[in-house]
């Protein structure tokens, strides 16, 4: 049944991707654009992981007593599974909106695509902070603009 489900989202990702890159090379995208936008999304999405590894494993040292390392249950492993397909599709998101601010700003050269890519990992890295701090600076704006009127 999860598989089920994971080749129709597999479908549904790759059939969209396609649609996209449809419409966007209609408007001019640029191959070095489509391969930034690319390797945005890859960079934030590898980002994303090492976070939820670093969130997961507590890197501040290795296991040092009996115990503290134990297998969880079965539904734990499948909300695990859920919580870091969700959090690798955020990292993907912020991934492309990133890659989405260089399109057709730069030179096309090597060294700027591997300054940008190397920024898709640390915003990916760092995207539960930059949603958290847009969620509040939204919200700051709300409060404002129901007090003004």
């Amino acid at each position: 049944m999860l598989i089920n489900r994971l080749n129709l989202l597999l479908f549904a990702l790759l059939s969209a991707l396609a649609g996209t890159l449809m419409v966007l090379s209609a408007i001019g995208f640029t191959p070095f654009d489509y391969y930034l936008l690319l390797a945005c999304i890859i960079g934030s999405v590898v980002g994303s992981f090492a976070q939820a590894i670093a969130a997961t494993i507590h890197p501040d040292g290795p296991p040092n007593k009996e115990g503290i390392m134990q297998l969880a249950s079965p539904e734990l492993r499948q909300i695990r599974g859920i919580w870091l397909t969700l959090r690798l599709i955020l990292g993907a998101i912020l991934g492309l909106v990133f890659g989405l601010y260089f399109v057709g700003t730069l030179h096309q050269t090597g060294a700027v695509f591997a300054k940008i890519w190397g920024l898709s990992f640390i915003v990916g890295y760092a995207a539960p902070k930059i949603w958290q701090a847009q969620e509040a600076a939204l919200l700051a704006r709300l409060r404002e603009s129901s007090m003004d009127k």
